[in-house]
């Protein structure tokens, strides 16, 4: 009998202790709902709260940063221009990526980061390949929402939930509903400011030399900032490496420019792309142009997918306010 009583104490023993362990590799492990390189849902493994971070998209970085979560990255690519002020020393204290555009699959396996944060492309067949593949190397890969191909990209399906899976994925939840809280803040307070005037037209355009230009359309972030602001994108399809006459067919009230940095690898100011704007011949005949109805719009807000998405819409409520 004492036989068969510490025959059933050790089942249950054992039983409990599976219990236990089964609740405690449940609690290491967490899905997030995300995407594949090509736009389609999928969920990511994560496997406890990531520690080494590789980061190829400086939007993710500058996120990451926003919600104290520096020691979690093991390496960034270079930001795309002027870091805001407030991140400036904390940002060039990160580790960056010493490949000139995307690290090899070795140089990653190398690295050992048990997380990869990037653009829809970087896990393209011609750069890092399939974030499942990933998955069953044991590294987590996660894409940013708004790199992904959406029809049409908003605050409320790109931006906002990338923060709140940030918030999940490093057990800050608190500290990103703050930061979601104090962009909704921002964009009611835009708005407010907004309200009394009527809605304009506009074209976001960016410049790559010997005439050839690029227009944004809705499968932008910056086509849902447009309309926050009041602006409807006259371009309705993707538009890229163009020349001076297919700008010219359209007559928007406001020329959105989207500016790259300076040879110091800073953003221009404002007086700097007004005037090289106005200099430009090709752009010169624009009835937005002549009355220096311009909006500089650095290219790291236009195309950061994180908060900074609100420093573009205020750019934009300037602009308008500046003409009534």
């Amino acid at each position: 009998m004492k036989i068969v009583l510490c025959m059933m104490a050790l089942f249950f023993s054992i039983l409990l202790s599976g219990c236990y362990k089964h609740s405690e590799n449940s609690a290491d492990k967490q899905f997030i709902q995300n995407y594949d390189e090509n736009g389609h849902s999928r969920r990511t493994l994560i496997k406890g709260i990531p520690q080494r971070v590789l980061i190829l998209y400086p939007g993710a970085a500058e996120a990451m940063l926003e919600l104290g979560l520096d020691a979690h990255i093991e390496q960034t690519i270079a930001a795309y221009g002027s870091e805001p002020e407030h991140l400036v020393t904390r940002f060039a204290a990160l580790p960056k990526v010493q490949a000139a555009f995307i690290p090899a699959q070795e140089e990653v396996f190398a690295l050992q980061p048990d997380l990869i944060i990037g653009w829809a492309h970087n896990f393209s067949p011609m750069e890092l390949g399939a974030p499942q593949g990933w998955q069953e190397h044991g590294i987590g890969a996660y894409i940013v929402p708004a790199t992904i191909p959406h029809e049409r990209p908003t605050l409320e399906n790109s931006v906002y939930p990338f923060i709140a899976d940030l918030g999940k994925i490093f057990a800050v939840e608190d500290r990103a509903a703050d930061y979601i809280a104090a962009c909704r803040k921002r964009e009611a307070a835009i708005a407010e400011c907004l309200k009394e005037r009527e809605r304009e037209t506009a074209i976001v355009l960016q410049e790559h030399g010997r005439s050839s230009y690029s227009l944004y359309d809705a499968g932008y972030l910056i086509n849902d900032v447009l309309d926050k602001a009041g602006l409807d994108n006259l371009v309705s399809m993707k538009t890229a490496f163009v020349g001076p006459e297919r700008i010219l067919a359209y007559d928007p009230d406001y020329l959105v420019y989207v500016s790259l940095p300076g040879a110091d690898g800073q953003d221009l100011s404002d007086e700097e792309v007004l005037t090289q704007v106005r200099q430009n011949r090709d752009l010169q005949p624009l009835r937005a142009v002549q009355q220096g109805r311009i909006i500089n719009i650095p290219f790291a807000e236009v195309n950061s997918g994180n908060g900074r998405a609100l420093d573009a819409l205020f750019r934009l409520a300037k602009g308008r306010l500046k003409h009534r």
